[in-house]
């Protein structure tokens, strides 16, 4: 995804809108922060998806909140999608250390009869804690019907 700074008057609309807008793509972004992306990259990706739209479909449509929301949706999940594929843990990529904790959970659940604990999983890859719900996060999905964090 296109980075742009959303400060910076040159990328594009003006001012006024990049703030308008601001709320939106906060609300729809935070949708999907909890499951990977830092809020104001998520944030900015959401502004440029809208100004994006803006400058093609044109802001004074009646329709125009209905026809931007799936796009910024659209436009997240991509984002995410890229945040969790080139991102890496202890030098092993998310992916596949999601699919190493998935595996130990499985056999630790044959082993055990009950679901592992985070420790168990941990003791069992021979990593540390973090990077098991790390690992565990990678695999959630993004909003409200995802899996919220124990704290």
């Amino acid at each position: 995804m296109r980075r742009t700074d959303i400060t910076d008057p040159r990328s594009g609309g003006d001012p006024g809108s990049r703030e308008r807008w601001r709320p939106l793509a906060q609300q729809l972004s935070e949708r999907f922060t909890a499951a990977g992306g830092s809020d104001e990259e998520m944030v900015q990706a959401a502004v440029t998806t809208i100004l994006d739209a803006e400058r093609r479909l044109g802001a004074h449509r009646p329709d125009f909140c209905q026809r931007v929301v799936p796009l910024v949706i659209r436009a997240l999940r991509r984002h995410r999608r890229e945040r969790i594929r080139g991102r890496s843990v202890g030098g092993r990529p998310l992916t596949a250390l999601q699919l190493a904790v998935v595996a130990a959970e499985g056999e630790l659940f044959r082993c055990l009869r009950r679901s592992p604990t985070v420790a168990e999983v941990a003791t069992h890859l021979d990593m540390a804690q973090h990077q098991v719900v790390t690992g565990l996060e990678a695999g959630w999905p993004p909003g409200p019907g995802g899996f919220e964090p124990r704290p």
